[in-house]
């Protein structure tokens, strides 16, 4: 394992309550996504370290993408991958006490490339693991939902999980947005009429060591450019702000959530702490290097749809968050420096 991700998740085996985690069997969907990595890591860690015997069933649509990811636990017996598309029934004999559905395209361009996909995977991927959950009498259903359901607003306040603004339904490029709001939906109708106990987190902006440098996010574009052309090129005038946390931070949200959230409720996964403009964003991640990065503008790509679509401001209340007892830990200039620090 990298030396930074090591360190990190050494870092959060400090909880004192991840024994509530022990004996657990728990089906993860999305599993080779980089925020669920580290999900995962933290549970085989804490198997290794304090005996936790958590059951991680990792679900995966590529074997080889989850040798690269979990190659270091291929023969951890607490470690079973299950390969398949979400879209289709999912088959488990034994017991699963808690299923997350974390499947999705995540990125820019592959959720753009393939919409109808990024809909079926966010929809009927949710459903498949609603009715697994439901068959298996699981005690927890948890959905990572998205930022994106909260669609446009007119005016520059931060999102809190009650506000609901306006999305295009009809608008292809929103397939994402509504896939998400869609695995909402159906997570509050199983809690209605099955009882079934869900929990939904709307994440934020994460970023860290392990995330791709090519679909299309604002951190992995930077660092893919700053290791290409020791450059920063913006397409807008880096003006939008938006709200970003280091995964450490996101982990720790997410255990908080799956541990202490009240069934039936959705919290954001945000820090006020964390928000700064794409221009100023662009410049931190400059000033960390030696090099002398230079951050440049491209105005040829204004009238794309990737800039003319984006909101100006996307920021998020972390108010009920923090009242499970979470709290910010790593500053941005630490989770750039930390994230570099595993690229370079």
């Amino acid at each position: 394992m990298n030396r930074v991700i090591r360190e990190d998740i050494e870092g959060m085996l400090t909880r004192g309550d991840l024994d509530k985690l022990a004996g657990k069997s728990i089906l993860i969907s999305g599993a080779n996504s980089f925020l669920m990595s580290y999900f995962i890591y933290l549970l085989l860690e804490n198997n290794r370290e304090n005996g936790g015997n958590t059951t991680v069933l990792a679900l995966c649509r590529s074997r080889e993408n989850a040798q690269t990811r979990f190659g270091d636990y291929f023969k951890d017996p607490h470690l079973r991958l299950l390969i398949q598309d979400v879209r289709e029934p999912v088959r488990y004999d034994g017991a699963i006490d808690v299923c997350i559905h974390a499947a999705s395209p995540a990125g820019i361009q592959s959720r753009q490339e393939s919409r109808v996909d990024t809909f079926q995977i966010n929809q009927l991927g949710c459903q498949n693991l609603l009715e697994l959950a439901r068959e298996k009498r699981s005690q927890r259903f948890f959905l990572l939902s998205s930022v994106d359901v909260y669609g446009s607003f007119g005016d520059r306040k931060r999102r809190k999980e009650t506000d609901i603004g306006c999305l295009d339904w009809t608008y292809s490029r929103n397939a994402y947005s509504c896939g998400k709001r869609c695995a909402e939906t159906l997570c509050a109708l199983y809690y209605a009429q099955y009882d079934l106990p869900c929990v939904v987190v709307r994440p934020f902006q994460v970023y860290g060591p392990g995330m791709s440098l090519t679909d299309g996010r604002l951190h992995g574009d930077f660092i893919r450019q700053m290791q290409e052309r020791n450059q920063i090129v913006l397409k807008s005038d880096g003006s939008a702000i938006r709200s970003f946390m280091y995964i450490t931070d996101a982990t720790h949200a997410l255990l908080d959530v799956l541990l202490y959230g009240t069934v039936g409720e959705t919290y954001n996964v945000c820090d006020e702490a964390g928000e700064c403009s794409v221009k100023d964003l662009a410049k931190r991640y400059a000033a960390q290097k030696e090099s002398n990065v230079e951050v440049v503008f491209d105005d040829t790509k204004r009238d794309t749809p990737e800039v003319k679509d984006a909101l100006s401001i996307v920021t998020g209340d972390s108010s009920k968050l923090r009242s499970l007892g979470w709290k910010g830990r790593t500053s941005l200039e630490a989770g750039i420096e930390r994230t570099l620090s595993y690229y370079f």
